[in-house]
């Protein structure tokens, strides 16, 4: 007999997520403390004194006190239980009455398929999708789509990482091994660190608004991140002094043109030493406009991570551009997915994608061996039907507001 559960505890919530094959961060409870402009409870389904269904849910007060709710990446549960499915949402319907609420919109965390970019028309979707579609269609959920485009939902449908694996780089493509070892030969260092860098941080992701021209998150918010998420936060950024390299190149150049000078050269060593100057010239080159800003150690690349069981995510990157010849991010990849690996994590998620698959963000973690993760997409569960439509129009607005 299932029972539906009021105020679960978030320890409780938590262990069962864990343990769940749709364990998602974003079903963590420590989510509540980070979306701190919304309301939440936790609520589920028990049976036989055991949770089989629970769920973060998060409140947004609308005008005229009405509320929308949202489950990120949630209800966790047994979709192809077509009891449980039914059970549940018909409970929470009823629960969200007491609120006042229009509808509630949840994208839970199925993957319907997994692939290579290259392969994205040979991988069939899972057999059982239309079961699970069905399942909560039954219980009054409204599937809004096999949608493409990242802007038409919360959560991205379409996401990339990688999986565990004993030797990464191996999978990598070649040019990436190149540019890790460029990072390296120009002393790019990549090191994690705790809170008192979120301003070093915040700095570099403000450089990335600005060039990109979109607006991300504030210091505050990276801050309540590490502060929530604690030992599971994971700081990395990439530092160099770029003089060190300038030197190394210039005490080069020099030698090549006193070795040049040789009388007793072969043609092959002339060849060898006329390539290697041209490809340093070009590099002092590039060189010269960074030493004219930066004449010590700077940095120049960072990312934020969060881990919840098995899975982390990287949930922010951002990288000073003048030094976008050094490869950080290529070297600071290999970093972080060793260091979480070796943490116990089993999969890095690099975030999400168009559902194109021909953009330039799925090209460029498509060189890391990355899978693309296609999941189910956004359900609504209208609760007043009579104003679903209202429900609808004020969600749009809100959207528009950024949730």
């Amino acid at each position: 007999m299932f029972i539906f559960r009021e105020n679960i505890e978030p320890k409780e919530h938590d262990e069962f997520v864990k343990n769940h094959p749709l364990c998602a961060l974003l079903q963590s409870s420590s989510w509540a403390s980070v979306k701190d402009n919304w309301d939440h409870v936790i609520v589920g389904v028990e049976e036989e004194g055991h949770l089989v269904g629970s769920s973060l849910v998060l409140i947004k007060r609308l005008p005229w006190s009405l509320t929308m709710m949202y489950i990120p990446r949630g209800p966790i549960m047994d979709y192809e239980n077509k009891k449980l499915v039914a059970f549940y949402l018909d409970s929470l319907k009823k629960w969200a009455k007491k609120y006042h609420c229009l509808f509630i919109k949840f994208d839970p965390g199925i993957r319907i398929r997994e692939f290579l970019v290259k392969d994205k028309d040979k991988i069939p979707y899972q057999d059982n999708v239309q079961t699970i579609i069905q399942n909560i269609e039954y219980g009054g959920g409204r599937h809004l789509g096999f949608t493409i485009d990242m802007m038409d939902t919360i959560q991205p449908r379409f996401q990339m990482g990688v999986h565990k694996c004993e030797d990464f780089s191996k999978y990598v493509q070649k040019d990436v091994r190149k540019s890790k070892n460029a990072a390296l030969r120009k002393h790019v260092e990549v090191k994690r660190y705790g809170i008192e860098m979120v301003d070093v941080f915040s700095d570099l992701m403000h450089q990335t608004e600005v060039r990109k021209g979109v607006a991300l998150r504030n210091r505050d918010y990276f801050k309540k991140l590490m502060e929530v998420y604690q030992d599971h936060a994971y700081l990395f950024l990439c530092s160099v002094d770029p003089t060190i390299r300038g030197n190394e190149v210039k005490m080069r150049l020099q030698e090549i043109e006193n070795e040049l000078k040789q009388d007793d050269l072969s043609l092959n060593q002339i060849d060898r030493l006329e390539i290697e100057r041209k490809n340093l010239a070009e590099e002092w080159k590039s060189l010269e406009e960074v030493l004219q800003k930066y004449d010590s150690t700077t940095y120049i690349a960072g990312a934020l991570m969060i881990g919840f069981g098995n899975t982390v995510e990287m949930l922010y990157a951002g990288m000073n551009e003048d030094f976008k010849s050094f490869k950080p991010q290529f070297l600071s990849h290999f970093i972080r997915f060793q260091y979480v690996f070796e943490q116990g994590y089993e999969y890095a998620c690099m975030g999400g994608v168009e559902g194109t698959l021909d953009d330039g963000l799925t090209g460029y973690k498509s060189k890391f061996n990355a899978l693309v993760s296609e999941y189910i997409g956004e359900f609504d569960l209208p609760v007043n039907h009579l104003l679903y439509r209202l429900s609808r129009m004020a969600y749009t607005i809100r959207k528009k507001r950024k949730l």
